[in-house]
């Protein structure tokens, strides 16, 4: 598997964030994962394509949803360690439909028409060209099946992660220039998920707001988000003294936010699905 630079760093990043990915505080992974399998409405027997799976929360709740052979799921993802974790789990369950492999979600080496439904949970804003992963993703579902993805809302990591990318500016050219520079705010808004669909050719569009959201009990909580997620790109590349004032500098600002009874973690999600019509 080759991957660009963009894709490299992505990888990079997701695999040292894969040991702590399950973590409880990023439970918004596995909630925002199975509000996109309810929402693509699975049926016994269909075959699934999980992109981007992860740690596999939405390609395992896909194997329950499908059911035995010939129900079947595969999960892939570009970062090594996330694919090992995922198959690791997946060995520890009976009877079960659903195995990970390492493949580029935009270049795929599956035959056209092999899917009933692909889907892509908090992937695709990380493709350089959505447009193309999406035209991927349709060449290898059968007429009539399903591409369904999400995305987080504008509101989504706020206001933490607005404090968390002035902070980091400090330490030097960490990220992209832009203000929100991250990968999943190239993709906030209902209008542009659907725009993306269209332009693949898709039929019977449609998108749903997920209310995604829950208290940490406290900055220490946050740090989990920070240090298990993609907040880790731009983390791995500060020298360990640096590292340390940025976390004591900027958990000092993020405890501020603390109220009653913790601080509040905002998820807001879209989820989309689109018909294939060949």
């Amino acid at each position: 598997m080759q991957l660009d630079a963009h894709k490299s760093a992505v990888a990079r990043a997701y695999g040292l964030a894969s040991a702590g990915y399950n973590k409880p505080a990023l439970k918004f992974f596995a909630q925002g994962a199975e509000a996109l399998v309810d929402f693509a409405g699975l049926a016994r027997g269909q075959k699934i394509l999980d992109v981007a799976t992860g740690t596999g929360h939405a390609a395992l709740y896909s194997g329950i949803k499908v059911g035995p052979a010939p129900g079947s799921v595969i999960g892939i993802d570009i970062a090594e360690e996330m694919v090992h974790l995922a198959n690791s789990y997946a060995k520890t369950l009976s009877r079960c439909n659903v195995r990970f492999e390492l493949i580029d979600g935009e270049h795929t080496t599956f035959a056209d028409n092999t899917f009933d439904v692909v889907l892509c949970s908090y992937g695709i804003f990380f493709l350089p060209d959505m447009a193309s992963g999406l035209t991927e993703w349709k060449r290898v579902t059968k007429p009539g099946g399903w591409v369904c993805f999400s995305a987080f809302g504008e509101t989504a990591f706020q206001p933490q992660s607005d404090l968390f990318e002035q902070r980091i500016r400090h330490f030097g050219p960490l990220i992209p220039d832009r203000k929100r520079p991250f990968g999943w705010q190239r993709l906030v808004e209902p209008q542009a998920l659907v725009a993306l669909l269209d332009q693949a050719g898709m039929t019977n569009m449609e998108v749903r707001e997920v209310n995604i959201g829950y208290l940490l009990r406290d900055q220490d909580a946050w740090w989990d988000i920070c240090w298990n997620s993609g907040f880790r790109g731009p983390l791995a590349q500060l020298k360990p003294a640096d590292l340390q004032q940025f976390k004591e500098e900027h958990l000092r600002e993020v405890a501020a936010l603390r109220g009653k009874d913790g601080i509040f973690f905002d998820g807001t999600t879209f989820v989309a699905k689109g018909q294939v019509n060949k």
